[in-house]
């Protein structure tokens, strides 16, 4: 009971300071790239290459709360921190640019410790800092973006370690670090509002954490499961990869039709193939279709079946939405099943699936057989106000069904409150606030007390201000 209290006088205590709710912002360095214009006749120096650059960022506080059931503990935590980007002015269509972040433990219960009952430590909270080291309060500053750039009207290539975002393997800002690659982006503008990538990655920072890794090293990083006979997965640190190449295509040849395709070949351990399309059926009707398919490359990462990431199996999955969006509002129905041989496997490490059906905390990575209904309402309102809400439903395969079940993840009815606000008034430009609650619960009554701890039965709250410039 103390401990509820100190939860809920700390959650007072954030709403009061100022962390209440914000707007999830992605990195402004994040942004799809553009084709710059080239203003080579301006420069006249190299100090003018690099006076007439750009500075950008955010400063982010981000306080997060979960209620678990009974006597598992509840946790809290406050994260405050900035990230802070620079690129050069272009020269012949070149520029330079780089990132650096920063987050401090502001406050926060002991996430450094272990629940006596779980035996896990606070996945959520302990996501805002470093979940390689749970008591990393203060060293948690990480060079985020390092890269050389050039676009023209025909391409836009970059190299060295910048963010990226496609279907599966994206920057998910959403906590205070982001998902970020190092390696090699080429993209052609096509006519018809389309775009062709290219890209190789090598290394990866993943979100939560503050080291650079190789591919082979980083596959692993975030909790590794159990493998098809329930034994925990072998695979952290044994997988053996170069990288992944990534090939991806997005058309929107006119206004009631749009899709793309995206392929991702990592070396010596699968290929996986994504691909959707969007069209309008009707005035203010959509409907859309999406299909995954993969298989092993290689021996899976390693010859010894204890320690394959990606087992001989062919996985696949399908997805549809059909929505209904009069002015500035979005109804939907998602729909998401998961089927094949074993799992749908992808590294966590880089980057979060998005599906139709996604919803925040909401992974399906890991599951085989399996099913999931989301309906959504989104509305933007006036005075730069949005919202949105949802209510999932998932049939999931046993949390001993080790074949299907990777994480000893359990079927479950959740919901998503998304309130997000930016201040109008020009004296306020550049804040932006949200509030994110996510609640799950399980239909099943005879879920030992250690399983449910931040799987399900619990209540998530996030409060997160922020400031871009």
């Amino acid at each position: 009971m103390p401990k509820k209290m100190a939860l809920s006088a700390a959650l007072y205590l954030a709403t009061i300071w100022g962390s209440v709710s914000a707007q999830e912002h992605t990195s402004p360095h994040t942004a799809p790239d553009s084709v710059a214009e080239n203003d080579t006749v301006q420069i006249r120096s190299v100090q003018d290459l690099f006076r007439k650059g750009e500075v950008e960022g955010h400063v982010r506080n981000y306080f997060m709360a979960t209620f678990n059931y009974g006597a598992l503990s509840d946790n809290y935590a406050n994260a405050i921190g900035a990230e802070i980007g620079y690129k050069t002015a272009s020269l012949y269509g070149f520029r330079f640019g780089f990132a650096g972040l920063f987050t401090y433990n502001l406050f926060s219960s002991d996430i450094w410790e272990r629940d006596f009952i779980s035996e896990k430590h606070p996945k959520l909270e302990l996501e805002l800092f470093d979940i390689e080291d749970p008591h990393n309060k203060a060293d948690l500053d990480r060079l985020d973006e390092l890269y050389l750039e050039y676009n023209s009207a025909r391409i836009r290539a970059k190299a060295g370690r910048f963010s990226f975002n496609s279907s599966l393997m994206n920057a998910q800002d959403t906590r205070m670090k982001p998902y970020s690659f190092q390696g090699i982006k080429l993209q052609f503008p096509l006519q018809q509002n389309g775009l062709f990538t290219l890209a190789w990655f090598d290394h990866f920072s993943p979100r939560s954490t503050v080291s650079w890794l190789r591919a082979d090293v980083s596959i692993g990083v975030f909790s590794p499961g159990v493998d098809a006979n329930g034994n925990p997965s072998g695979y952290a640190h044994h997988t053996q990869t170069r990288g992944v190449a990534v090939a991806g295509l997005q058309l929107h040849p006119n206004k009631r039709l749009s899709g793309e395709a995206w392929n991702y070949w990592i070396d010596n351990v699968s290929n996986n193939s994504y691909g959707k399309a969007v069209v309008v059926v009707a005035p203010q009707v959509k409907a859309g279709i999406e299909a995954l398919y993969q298989f092993q490359v290689g021996n899976g990462g390693n010859p010894e079946s204890t320690l394959v990431y990606f087992p001989d199996q062919k996985q696949w999955l399908a997805g549809g939405m059909l929505a209904y969006e009069p002015n500035k509002l979005h109804l939907s129905l998602n729909y998401l099943h998961t089927d094949g041989d074993g799992r749908f496997l992808f590294p966590r490490e880089w980057g979060r699936e998005q599906f139709f059906a996604t919803i925040p905390r909401g992974r399906m990575e890991g599951m085989g057989k399996s099913d999931l209904l989301v309906a959504k309402a989104c509305k933007q309102w006036a005075g730069n106000f949005s919202s949105e809400f949802s209510v999932a439903r998932s049939w999931l395969p046993a949390p001993n069904d080790y074949r299907y079940n990777k994480y000893g993840a359990m079927s479950y009815w959740g919901w998503v409150a998304d309130l997000n606000y930016t201040p109008t008034k020009p004296v306020l430009g550049g804040l932006s606030f949200r509030l994110l609650y996510v609640g799950r619960s399980s239909p099943d009554k005879d879920i030992p007390l250690k399983d449910m701890y931040y799987n399900t039965n619990f209540h998530n709250i996030n409060f997160v201000t922020q400031l871009t410039f």
